[in-house]
């Protein structure tokens, strides 16, 4: 397969769904109210940690990738740096998160998007940095 095809074809398509999809889940568990009932957006809590940092962090991750994914499709020069720093993020809160997923089974829905995300991360990478 072409290289620039996937360079700048299929890897951007890859990271703008998966931008996308981060905004999906977080705004669908806002709109069902998951967090109703613990006051305003810098009081929602899960356990012992604050939700905030968590949130605001996913939210700049799903912008960098739909931005990098952009930037990869019109072939802009600082498009390669930024996509490794948004893939690097995503992998980060892939791995980081996938303890939050193996506490509790009723978490599996979310931790199997993100696993097709880290793994089609790393495999990005590899194929911009190679």
């Amino acid at each position: 397969m072409n290289a620039q095809l996937i360079e700048n074809r299929l890897i951007p398509i890859f990271m703008f769904l998966l931008g996308i999809g981060i905004f999906f889940i977080w705004i669908a568990d806002m709109l069902k109210g998951k967090f109703a009932g613990q006051g305003n957006f810098f009081k929602w809590r899960e356990g012992e940690n604050m939700l905030w940092p968590h949130i605001f962090a996913e939210f700049l991750t799903a912008g960098l990738l739909i931005l990098s994914a952009a930037g990869l499709f019109f072939t802009f020069i600082w498009a390669l740096k930024l996509s490794l720093l948004s893939f690097g993020a995503v992998i980060y809160s892939s791995i980081n998160s996938s303890a939050w997923v193996l506490a509790e089974k009723k978490r599996l829905p979310y931790g199997i998007p993100m696993w097709i995300g880290l793994t089609g991360s790393i495999i990005s990478v590899l194929i911009l940095i190679l």
